[in-house]
């Protein structure tokens, strides 16, 4: 939807943008209404299409390559150089127009209808008596303007346009990310996990087992979490770790053995404020294909480092020996999901590695949060 109808503003403005040149055009050759009708014609030609190429210039190369990267200086130096010797091109051209005119008056005349003088004021030619000099001035004078206008024109008009797509983009995001923030979401609750935990606590509760309440307890904080911390556009870091703790401790339930699963954790300030559930897919897809309790040498191990300045999680995890290539295409879908969702909460500001050995899975994110 956006794609089209950014391409209908392109049609329309190159649709457009010929019919105001034409107006130029015109309205300059009826500036010089007591002058020869082609010489009128030729002046106004040189000085819309030194214009226009003014602003192609400053349009195409001048605002992308300089202004838009916040080189300024460089911008107001080029552009300088740019409108001056355009003046002066512009300038000399016309000069060279009518010093032509001005030698055929003296010719005799061959007449012609695009010849002809229109009525005016005054009976005598517009360039007749005229001292070279004042009229080179004059020439100097408004080409210098209108090149000038010219360009401050088309650097205001690229600029509103730039804004303006730069809000339609904006808002696009926005929405691009809240439908991806509630799919996102609702994939959290995962009903197979969910049934699991619930089964653990019931025999947890039918044996008597003690702990039975404080995994009910990590329960509601975990779907409690997922329901409303997570739709903040921050949360805390000490509440995704808190998080993560309880989800670990019910994939630990599922499991009669002690499986080989460990969290490190090296937290350098208080209060890291970052997006909701960043890790829980990576933590997720690692209890999916680690083979845990299939075998002695099956093995998850997380950590995370997190000061102010940045967060780095990684997670590495065997791998099931059978179904490779399922597992692989599985993986490869939820991390361009994951991706996706870095891309547009922390654009150019994250560093997603990940390496899938025959033996084993690793993924290292690092995010910076000073940006």
């Amino acid at each position: 939807m956006e794609e089209n109808s950014s391409n209908n503003k392109i049609r329309t403005n190159w649709i457009v943008e010929p019919f105001v040149w034409l107006a130029i055009l015109l309205l300059l050759t009826l500036s010089n209404i007591s002058v020869d009708l082609l010489l009128s014609l030729e002046l106004s030609f040189a000085l819309t299409l030194g214009m226009f190429l003014l602003t192609i210039v400053n349009r195409f190369f001048l605002l992308p390559y300089f202004l838009l990267r916040r080189k300024m200086f460089f911008y107001m130096i080029f552009s300088l150089l740019v409108i001056a010797g355009a003046i002066v091109m512009v300038s000399s051209l016309e000069i060279f127009l009518v010093d032509t005119y001005l030698s055929n008056l003296i010719q005799p005349e061959t007449w012609s209808p695009l010849d002809c003088i229109l009525p005016s004021a005054e009976s005598k030619p517009f360039f007749d008596e005229t001292p070279h000099s004042t009229m080179t001035n004059g020439l100097h004078f408004k080409v210098a303007v209108l090149f000038l206008g010219a360009f401050l024109v088309s650097t205001l008009l690229h600029y509103f346009q730039k804004e303006r797509e730069d809000e339609q983009m904006r808002l696009a995001l926005l929405q691009e990310k809240t439908e991806m923030e509630l799919k996102f979401l609702k994939s959290q609750i995962n009903p197979h996990f969910l049934f699991n935990a619930l089964n653990n606590i019931y025999s947890m509760v039918y044996m008597g087992d003690k702990n039975a309440a404080d995994s009910v307890l990590s329960l509601s904080e975990m779907l409690r979490y997922i329901t409303d911390e997570s739709s903040s556009d921050k949360i805390d870091l000490a509440d995704e770790i808190t998080y993560l703790d309880n989800y670990l401790g019910f994939q630990k339930i599922r499991y009669e053995k002690a499986v080989n699963v460990t969290f490190e954790k090296n937290i350098r300030a208080d209060h890291i404020y970052i997006s909701p559930m960043l890790f829980q897919p990576f933590v997720e897809n690692a209890f999916k294909h680690s083979g845990l309790g299939s075998g002695n040498d099956s093995f998850v191990k997380i950590r995370l480092d997190a000061g102010l300045d940045g967060v780095r999680f990684s997670v590495v995890n065997s791998k099931k020996k059978k179904n490779q290539n399922i597992q692989k295409s599985r993986v490869g879908v939820g991390l361009v999901n994951v991706r996706k969702r870095l891309d547009l909460l922390y654009p150019n500001s994250y560093e997603l590695e990940v390496d899938d050995m025959e033996e084993q899975f690793s993924v290292d994110l690092n995010i910076l949060l000073n940006n």
